[in-house]
């Protein structure tokens, strides 16, 4: 289990594959493209798909893509 600042674990988030997690994951996606100076192009197009996904009703599929745009992201140099 992951740690806290303090040394406690911190909770465990529980996700599901709704709409607001997806408008969720965006946001996150989001924030962190403006955090990256230049980020792949794979990460706009996974983060596009994504959203248009979770907007056609497709949730496991834009959550996938949303998630995997911001891993790309947190893993940028």
């Amino acid at each position: 289990m992951a740690e806290g600042g303090s040394g406690e674990p911190r909770p465990m988030q529980v996700t599901t594959d709704t709409p607001e997690y997806c408008s969720q994951l965006a946001a996150e996606v989001a924030e962190a493209r403006r955090t990256v100076p230049a980020p792949p192009p794979s990460v706009r197009v996974l983060a596009d798909e994504g959203q248009r996904m979770c907007g056609n009703g497709m949730v496991r599929g834009g959550i996938l893509r949303l998630r995997r745009a911001l891993l790309l992201l947190r893993n940028e140099p």
